[in-house]
């Protein structure tokens, strides 16, 4: 029933959404026909070469690092303790100039207090948040993660008294250690059992930060920054959060556009795991699978323009194919792949090696204006740096608040595709802060 009111429903607006669709950029359409791995990565290591900052080896002059800048790069860099879809970024190996906000991933929630998830990650906060020093324009910030909607998260928004708790408390480890605000990153609220209390306490517990934030910011100066990570699918945006009245509480929100296609035994087709628009023939539910989409839909239903910072992944996905023959988009899979650790899950790295493989096929999308690659059986989605590129001029273009980048371990920081480190960060970074 639910599949069948989704598809009414697009038909019956389609010549709006048609309308709403954003400007596409053109200028990289020659680009695009290159199916040559070692071409795309000359053309983009001479682009990058001439903006290297911190990765060169060589301190630049401030000056040419921390202007002022129109647009946000949120970054996420994931500690050790949280591994399970990222690699292990050693913190000193971080670029204090490649973002302007840092967020570290990830705290939790325990009787209605933030703690850590292990006792080392207090060091790894301290080394990122030093990078301040270094880059006094940069902002770090801790995130807090749940899973569930019926855990920690949940058992903390149920009542005024464990909102308040939490929120207070929060504020006082970020006075305490040096953080500049805190990301809420609950995957998802009201998902997937509706329960409309707990979308509206999920609203009052961002009330509550704005109200203990700007009382911290009369007594004290001190401002903190109030995020939150939300979610791309249409089902989930719908059912999980409040839009416009979240939008009167937070400084930004973190688009997780990835993940919309992955792995499933209920739907064990090969897809994109981060288009940036549908393809012609997509229609209905399979049309909304997109960053454009989940966008503008932010946008229509309340959150401004400029409070949204669309995300671009440094991950793609595996996916082990039934017929080697039947390789392209929606081809029948088995299971996820063996590139990558073995958990489906590609860091751009991996990607690069995989590609690298002379036996392996690569092809550039120009609907969904993103990359896929297989050899043999295995295949993979993944995104590389022409679609990191589409995607920074995508937000650039259209006038979004920023990008957001998950995550700094995924993308290639050892310059294991070429003597460039970070090098899908960077594209981003020279996009939207000096192109």
């Amino acid at each position: 029933g639910l599949l069948i009111f989704v598809t009414v429903w697009f038909l019956s607006n389609s010549i709006f959404w048609t309308y709403l669709k954003l400007e596409r950029r053109e200028a990289f359409k020659d680009v695009l026909w290159h199916n040559n791995y070692d071409e795309l990565q000359k053309i983009y290591k001479e682009r990058l070469s001439k903006n290297l900052t911190w990765s060169s080896g060589h301190g630049v002059n401030s000056d040419q690092n921390v202007m002022a800048n129109p647009f946000r790069i949120v970054c996420y860099y994931v500690t050790p303790s949280n591994l399970t879809r990222s690699r292990d970024l050693p913190p000193n190996s971080v670029d204090p100039y490649l973002c302007t906000h840092i967020i570290i991933g990830f705290a939790i929630i325990q009787n209605a207090t933030i703690q850590t998830r292990s006792p080392t990650d207090i060091q790894i906060y301290k080394t990122i948040v030093n990078l301040k020093n270094v880059n006094p324009q940069l902002k770090v910030l801790i995130s807090v993660e749940d899973f569930s909607s019926d855990g920690e998260f949940a058992k903390m928004v149920s009542s005024d008294e464990l909102r308040t708790k939490f929120a207070t408390n929060t504020l006082i480890f970020l006075n305490s250690t040096g953080f500049d605000g805190v990301d809420l990153d609950w995957e998802f609220p009201s998902w997937p059992n509706a329960d409309l209390i707990q979308v509206r306490n999920y609203t009052l517990l961002l009330k509550k930060f704005r109200h203990l934030i700007n009382n911290s910011y009369m007594s004290s100066n001190k401002d903190f920054v109030l995020s939150v990570a939300v979610a791309a699918p249409e089902l989930i945006m719908r059912q999980s959060y409040e839009i416009q009245q979240m939008s009167e509480q937070v400084e930004f929100v973190n688009l997780m556009s990835y993940d919309y296609h992955l792995y499933s035994q209920y739907l064990p087709l090969t897809g994109p795991n981060a288009p940036l628009y549908q393809r012609n023939a997509e229609e209905g539910y399979m049309e909304t699978l997109n960053t454009n989409w989940s966008a503008t839909h932010w946008v229509e239903w309340g959150m401004p323009w400029t409070k949204i910072n669309v995300g671009i992944p440094t991950f793609g996905h595996s996916f082990r194919l039934i017929n080697e023959d039947n390789n392209g988009w929606n081809a029948p899979a088995s299971g996820i792949g063996k590139e990558g650790k073995g958990d489906g899950f590609v860091s751009y790295p991996e990607a690069c090696k995989f590609i690298q493989n002379p036996s392996t096929t690569h092809v550039f999308d120009e609907e969904y204006e993103v990359p896929y690659a297989y050899n043999g059986k295995e295949w993979i989605s993944y995104d590389s740096p022409v679609s990191v590129e589409l995607k920074a001029r995508y937000v650039k273009n259209n006038k979004f608040g920023g990008a957001m980048i998950y995550s700094l371990n995924c993308d290639d920081f050892e310059g294991v595709c070429s003597s460039i480190k970070f090098p899908l960060t960077r594209i981003v970074s020279n996009i939207l802060m000096k192109d």
